[in-house]
C-alpha cells in the first residue's frame, strides 16, 4: 500500500482560519505556553508505542488530522550517531476514515531537551529547506485504575496548540481521563475553550 507523508499538527495559522471562518484572531502572545514538563521525566520509559485517545486542538492541527483514526506514535532513539541519548525520533501514524484506510505518516525529531520532558520539535528534519519546529513538552505521566499507563503532552506554535491524551493501550478508564482534562484546563493551557475529542481506535488492532 502506498503510504502518503503528511504533516498532522498545530501549524495553520489561526489568522488565516479567522480570515475564512469571520472569527477574529487572537494574539499570539496569549496562546501558546510554557507549561512546565512533568517531573522525574526519564526519556528511556517514553520510548515505544503509545495510542492517541484523544485531543484538545486547535482548527489548523484538526484539519491536517481530519478522518484520522487508530492514531499511534512511535518514539526511539534517534538514530543519528551524534545525537544526544536523549533525542528522539518519532513517527506519528493514522488510518483515514476507517481502520483500514489509506495508512499516513508522519517523522518528526524531538531535539534539545531541557529541562527533562520539554523539546524541540523538528518536522522534516532531514529536509532544511521546509524543516520547521514548534514546542512539545511532557505534561503528565501515570498510570490509571486498571494499570494502563498514560501520558499527556502538549505542542504548540504561534496561536495553535495541540494537547494529546496518550496510552500505551488504546484506551484508559474515564474516570482518569476526565481528571486529566480538568488538569490541563486548570493549567491554562487551554485558553480558546476547545472542546475533547475522542479518537476513534475501535477495531484498529
Amino acid at each position: 500500500m502506498k503510504v502518503t507523508r503528511i504533516v498532522y499538527i498545530c501549524l495553520v495559522s489561526f489568522a488565516v482560519f479567522s480570515t475564512v471562518s469571520g472569527k477574529p484572531s487572537v494574539r499570539t502572545s496569549e496562546i501558546c505556553q510554557d507549561p512546565m514538563p512533568v517531573s522525574n521525566f526519564n526519556y528511556t520509559t517514553f520510548f515505544g508505542r503509545w495510542f492517541e485517545i484523544g485531543k484538545i486542538q486547535t482548527p489548523g492541527g484538526a484539519a491536517f488530522q481530519k478522518g484520522c483514526q487508530c492514531t499511534t506514535a512511535d518514539h526511539s532513539k534517534s538514530s543519528k550517531p551524534d545525537a544526544e541519548p536523549s533525542n528522539v525520533d518519532t513517527v506519528f501514524g493514522c488510518r483515514k476514515w476507517w481502520p483500514k484506510g489509506l495508512l499516513v505518516k508522519t517523522k518528526v525529531a524531538l531535539t534539545n531537551m531541557n529541562p527533562p520532558g520539554n523539546y524541540t520539535e523538528i518536522y522534516f528534519p532531514n529536509i532544511p529547506l521546509i524543516s520547521f519546529d514548534q514546542k512539545f513538552t511532557v505534561i503528565k505521566r501515570g498510570f490509571d485504575s486498571q494499570d494502563y499507563e498514560y501520558t499527556v503532552t502538549y505542542d504548540c506554535s504561534g496561536e495553535e496548540y495541540c494537547i494529546h491524551f496518550m496510552g500505551r493501550q488504546p484506551t484508559i478508564d474515564d474516570t482518569t481521563l476526565k481528571m486529566l482534562i480538568n488538569e490541563v484546563i486548570g493549567m491554562g493551557l487551554n485558553p480558546l475553550n476547545i472542546g475533547f475529542e475522542r479518537v476513534k481506535q475501535a477495531r484498529c488492532w
